[in-house]
């Protein structure tokens, strides 16, 4: 018999065994990003709808068809958050972030909302963690951003992606680039799509955006002028930096031009293995423009968002099992309580070694070690510490190695170090 009620089209439930996998990579996130320098930030779910529209722009595939928007109960017009950039520098701008610091280096994880069609990697409701760099500019700054989310998918284990790096220019520049798009894709218009018929009227450069396979062959073959002195300039040494300073070496990709209105200069965008034709795994690039568009001065600032879904798909596409990283510092506890004092032993032992970092499963009311050992198994375990009454009794625990069929004995006094060299 199905259920009465059931989750809505293009969101989903994160059940334990699937969710383990998020707080892996959520860890790993927090983990190398504060190494980075970075603190998170968290603002609403909800946000007033004029941020997203004016931020992102009208002509936006965001904005145009894919934001969750209503009226509240006071006639206010608000959206759920599509991304988070535009929310961040509302937060900045709000809180005068800017008068307790020179430049802040923000991270956040949670939630976005957007109402497409679902595919592989992709939902309606579905998560990011991501960056923003903010009073920073300069080739050095684009170079820190996009090393470090370079390094971090390898960090998280991602083999096989593929870093993509554009510039849009400048304002100076812009005016006689969409002229000669405008002029281009007008003279080729009968062989758009719809969707692109609406972009060439609203955002010219959205097009670029299109994966209609129809439109492709008119897409690559649009003249991109070239820019000003200064953005070549400009360009040329992002490309240096990343290079000399970082090891990087970018593919060039003239049609790159992401999602949102407000990106100006150096864009980015790193594909993954395992996601089809969506293959995007994280994204972003400079938005000098954003914050004074928002009602503030002008603040250069630069980041990046990863797809917390898209990027779990690509590393089982790149053969990386983000469970079984969880499932090899998982503890078992074969708690052999035949009485109190070994039921709080094992309690205060739980305790302990989750605070020290490592995830523990166990049943507290089993006593039989067969019993423990097999559910242990059945969780696709490795290890299990055996606390019985004369384990207790001594100040000592047997660690199992259900793999190699050994066993130790270790101090009680020295469980959390020798764990962790071991693990």
């Amino acid at each position: 018999m199905s259920a009465k009620y059931q989750v809505l089209k293009g969101m989903v439930d994160l059940l334990p065994g699937e969710i383990e996998k998020w707080q892996w990579l959520e860890e790993k996130a927090r983990v190398f990003l504060e190494a980075g320098g970075y603190k998170e930030i968290r603002t609403p779910i909800v946000e007033p709808l004029e941020l997203f529209s004016r931020s992102l722009g009208e002509g936006s595939d965001i904005v145009h068809k894919e934001m969750y928007a209503f009226e509240d109960r006071g006639g206010r017009k608000i959206a759920l958050r599509p991304e988070m950039t535009a929310s961040v520098a509302r937060a900045v701008l709000e809180n005068h972030l800017l008068k307790k610091s020179k430049s802040l280096r923000l991270y956040y994880l949670g939630p976005m909302f957007r109402a497409e069609r679902p595919q592989a990697g992709r939902r309606r409701q579905f998560h990011q963690i991501g960056i923003e760099l903010v009073n920073e500019s300069g080739p050095a700054a684009d170079g820190e951003v996009i090393s470090l989310l370079w390094r971090f998918l390898h960090y998280a284990g991602l083999d096989g992606a593929t870093l993509k790096l554009n510039h849009l220019g400048c304002s100076k520049d812009r005016p006689a680039l969409v002229t000669s798009l405008k002029n281009y894709f007008s003279g080729e218009k009968a062989k758009l799509c719809a969707e692109c018929h609406y972009r060439l009227e609203k955002n010219v450069l959205r097009i670029f955006d299109c994966k209609n396979e129809g439109c492709q062959p008119v897409i690559q073959k649009a003249p991109w002028e070239d820019f000003c002195s200064h953005c070549r300039k400009n360009f040329d040494e992002v490309k240096t930096v990343l290079k000399t300073e970082h090891g990087i070496t970018p593919q060039i990709e003239r049609r790159l031009v992401r999602g949102l209105d407000y990106y100006t200069g150096s864009v980015f965008e790193v594909t993954g293995p395992g996601l089809g034709a969506q293959d995007a795994v994280a994204g972003g690039g400079r938005y000098d423009s954003l914050y004074e568009s928002l009602g503030g001065e002008s603040v250069p600032a630069t980041g990046f968002s990863i797809g917390l879904e898209r990027l779990l798909t690509a590393l089982e596409g790149s053969g990386r099992d983000p469970l079984k990283a969880v499932q090899a510092r998982t503890l078992y506890i074969a708690s052999l309580a035949v009485n109190v004092q070994i039921r709080n032993f094992c309690r205060e032992l739980i305790l302990n070694l989750r605070e020290a970092g490592f995830p523990v499963e166990t049943h507290l009311q089993e006593t039989s070690l067969s019993e423990h050992l097999k559910r242990a198994n059945r969780l696709g375990l490795r290890h299990v510490l055996i606390a019985g009454e004369s384990e207790v009794q001594k100040g000592k625990l047997a660690l199992k190695d259900l793999e190699k069929h050994t066993q130790q004995e270790i101090d009680r006094a020295q469980l959390v170090s020798t764990l962790k060299a071991l693990l």
